[in-house]
């Protein structure tokens, strides 16, 4: 029996460092340059609560987001917020993203280089935009898909702050549009309400006659 007690907590140990290591490596290796040439990393803001929004130049509801994250970042950089945009542009399109940057005025870094096996390391998918956040510590508490709402935003970021009013914002959120179904063919008999006498004629015909014994 003592020997089952020792295994068990044993294997018990081995799984916590598993999932200890797991969680600590989702933001290692999560590097870049801004736009000025700093290097920009999640992990040196810990202490501090990191959004880290992946987008593109050529995504409109990326330019969607991008005021948003503006706003947020002013509002709460005194609480300890860094907005982070890491933009997925490749060679062709990189070019764009400091002129983008100075017409929207952003406030906070635009990292060059990012790319989709980052974002799926933080299991946020190949689509952007792409949202994650980062506690204090540097864990991964939140993601979102696809474009952010502005009023979920702002609840979320107030709950990870520390202000826990209203219901707990869910830790995953799928905001990407899915494709619409076809629409169903309508059948002819949707038509059969008509008064009209040539539509009552031609319901007529289709419908089903009682069978003779």
């Amino acid at each position: 029996m003592g020997g089952a007690v020792r295994i068990g907590c044993i294997l018990a140990a081995c799984l916590a460092m598993v999932l200890a290591g797991h969680t600590q490596g989702t933001e290692s290796g999560l590097s870049w340059h801004d736009t000025r040439g700093n290097l920009q990393s999640v992990s040196q803001y810990k202490g501090r609560i990191v959004l880290l929004n992946f987008w593109a130049t050529w995504c409109v509801p990326c330019q969607h987001e991008m005021p948003m994250l503006a706003d947020v970042q002013r509002k709460y950089a005194d609480k300890g917020l860094v907005v982070l945009g890491g933009s997925v542009d490749d060679s062709t399109t990189q070019a764009r993203i400091d002129p983008f940057a100075e017409k929207a005025k952003i406030p906070f870094p635009l990292l060059v280089g990012a790319t989709t096996e980052q974002m799926q390391k933080l299991q946020l998918g190949e689509a952007v935009p792409a949202t994650a956040f980062f506690d204090a510590d540097g864990k991964l508490v939140a993601r979102v898909l696809g474009e952010l709402d502005k009023h979920d935003l702002q609840h979320r970021l107030e709950w990870i702050l520390g202000k826990h009013r209203g219901k707990e914002p869910p830790a995953f959120v799928n905001r990407l549009r899915k494709k619409s179904e076809p629409e169903p063919i309508p059948s002819v008999f949707t038509h059969c309400k008509s008064t009209g006498r040539a539509a009552r004629l031609l319901c007529s015909r289709f419908r089903k006659r009682p069978s003779q014994h």
